[in-house]
């Protein structure tokens, strides 16, 4: 292993020195990757700083003997920003070490590993304060994908990345099946999922650390309904019910997953049948839940009923089967949902918006569909147009209640 450099002069003020690693260190699961710093180092650094609040070099190089360079190890903690170095004009065995962060507060997500997002990993040293009128953006997800063959599946479970919330795929010829994990790596290393001799595995995590248990669960009907679209597997568990989003949490996490499979497709592992743009396409490419464009004269096939709800709004409807119906282009959707509503209400509403399938009225009082939409039951649609439970079916009245259409229908359907 090779011996970095870990002293030197310094100008005065300077927290600690500027390194010279070829490759900065970053944080995954909590623990810094570098080769200076294994596990067992970083906890025993940590532990003679807990013990009084603070260290001195000195005793951190005694406490770590026989380690190559425990100088260099201290510097790569304060570079990731995980200790402080209170350096006097120059580094030396009396320079003092303290955490950079405070103890992570359960409290405040159990699911947040990462560093703060003012204290990068890329460095505190590399990271200074910005001019007055300038602001520094990062994505809220980064994805950290990983691939699998089936013979390595058990030792998924072993990974420390892996330990946390996420989204998987088991491959095995022309099948898939898409599942989620609070702890993705043990769910995919010791799972019973209904799908034969898995061939390949893809597993999908936040980098930074953020994504929760219920933002996992959106993210696997994202992935459920990428897979889907790409039409290179055939899916072999149902539609996922996702969770209750908003849509800010919602485009995040399109984006996030899109990502990932745009990287999987440049790896060529999946969605790498199409073009690129198809696997950024998101819920458009869903199979059978949007239809073509329908011009506004063309009457669909089916029973078509109107239901008025919340005090004026309006939504339209034609039930070809007990198992289809489609809510027609123009509707009217509550803005808003109940705590009793179903997952996929709230779920379905941040995902149209994302896509643009569903916008605000004009009068602001309403969502209004710009496409026909399929849903498999009059109950599902009818909550999702209401936003709540309790409507019956029998509040969809037809409009034309003697069986024949009104030459008016064409006219009421368009408008």
């Amino acid at each position: 292993m090779a011996t970095f450099s870990s002293t030197g002069a310094n100008a005065p003020g300077n927290t600690h020195p500027r390194s010279f690693y070829s490759e900065p260190p970053y944080l995954v699961g909590g623990m810094v990757r570098h080769d200076l710093v294994s596990a067992s180092v970083q906890v025993t650094i940590l532990a003679l700083i807990d013990a009084t609040g603070s260290a001195e070099i000195g005793d951190i190089c005694a406490a770590l003997a026989p380690h190559p360079d425990p100088v260099g190890a201290v510097l790569v903690l304060a570079e990731a920003g995980i200790v402080d170095l209170e350096i006097r004009h120059v580094l030396d065995a009396a320079t003092i070490v303290r955490r950079a962060l405070p103890h992570p507060d359960p409290a405040e997500g159990q699911n947040r590993l990462a560093p703060e997002p003012d204290r990068p990993c890329g460095g505190r040293g590399m990271t200074s304060a910005l001019p007055e009128g300038v602001e520094r953006i990062r994505p809220q997800y980064s994805p950290t994908v990983v691939v699998a063959t089936g013979a390595a599946r058990r030792s998924l479970g072993q990974l420390d990345e892996l330990r946390r919330p996420g989204v998987y795929a088991l491959l095995s010829g022309s099948e898939a099946y898409v599942g989620v994990g609070s702890d993705v790596g043990a769910r995919v290393a010791s799972g019973r999922q209904p799908i034969e001799a898995v061939e390949t595995i893809v597993v999908i995590t936040d980098g930074n650390g953020a994504l929760s248990d219920r933002d996992a669960r959106v993210a696997e009907r994202i992935l459920w309904s990428r897979v889907a679209g790409a039409r290179q597997y055939r899916l072999v568990n149902g539609l996922p019910d996702g969770a209750a989003i908003d849509l800010e949490r919602y485009s995040q996490l399109e984006a996030f997953v899109g990502t990932a499979c745009l990287e999987l497709r440049h790896h060529g592992t999946m969605f790498d049948n199409g073009s690129a743009r198809a696997a950024l396409a998101g819920v458009r490419s869903e199979p059978g839940r949007v239809r073509p464009i329908r011009p506004l004269h063309q009457i669909p096939e089916g029973e078509i009923l109107e239901l008025s709800f919340a005090g004026g709004l309006a939504a339209l409807s034609a039930r070809k089967s007990p198992e289809q119906w489609l809510l027609l282009s123009g509707s009217d959707v509550r803005i808003e949902t109940v705590a009793s509503a179903n997952a996929s209400t709230s779920f379905l509403r941040a995902s149209w918006l994302h896509s643009g399938i569903l916008e605000l009225s004009a009068d602001g009082r309403s969502y209004v569909t710009k496409r026909d939409l399929v849903f498999a039951s009059g109950s599902a649609l009818t909550q999702f147009c209401t936003g709540a439970k309790g409507t019956s079916l029998d509040a969809w009245r037809p409009i034309d209640p003697d069986g024949g259409y009104d030459p008016g229908t064409a006219a009421l359907i368009a408008a």
